[in-house]
């Protein structure tokens, strides 16, 4: 039977030699590599997120627009569009201006669309929070004007023929 000889040498820092020899007999030889290296790689693909559906997933229709505000586009205007037809199913459709004030509104996925129906819409200014801020921390710039669904003047209807939606140009002032 084959014996690997050992070579014995102190570790200079911490004087641990059982470590320093665990790692010259085990870690390097290849068989011991390539299993690690393909334990490494199936964890990594194991914990990454494929393409996932949501439950129940609903067609989606494209619904975009632009938002000025005094008069000029404004980026980071957070969109909230609040069914008049709750379903429960839990969904919080959303978009955010771009520097040129456009948007596109998302369900499931980024600027896919909204589910057919009757929605209200509202609006809140966070176009001062810098990155890693929160938010709530900032404050909000409208102060609440736009944030209550039920008082709300802006609305738009989905088709269910799936054909898109321009909102065009949305007013609105601090």
């Amino acid at each position: 039977m084959f014996r690997q000889e050992m070579k014995y040498t102190e570790c200079p820092t911490t004087g641990d030699n059982a470590i320093v020899m665990k790692m010259e007999k085990g870690l390097c030889c290849p068989p011991r590599l390539v299993s690690m290296t393909a334990m490494a790689c199936l964890l990594i693909v194991g914990c990454t997120r494929g393409a996932r559906v949501p439950e129940n997933e609903q067609p989606v229709v494209p619904v975009s627009g632009t938002v000025h505000v005094n008069g000029e586009p404004l980026a980071n205007v957070k969109l909230e569009f609040h069914t008049k037809n709750p379903t429960g199913n839990g969904l919080h459709p959303r978009a955010t201006t771009d520097a040129e004030g456009k948007f596109q509104a998302w369900t499931y996925r980024k600027d896919d669309g909204l589910i057919a129906g009757e929605y209200t819409i509202t609006f809140l200014d966070h176009s001062h929070v810098v990155p890693y801020q929160r938010a709530s921390d900032a404050g909000e710039l409208f102060k609440g004007k736009y944030a209550n669904p039920e008082k709300s003047e802006f609305t738009v209807t989905v088709p269910e023929s799936g054909e898109s939606v321009d909102m065009g140009l949305i007013e609105l002032t601090r």
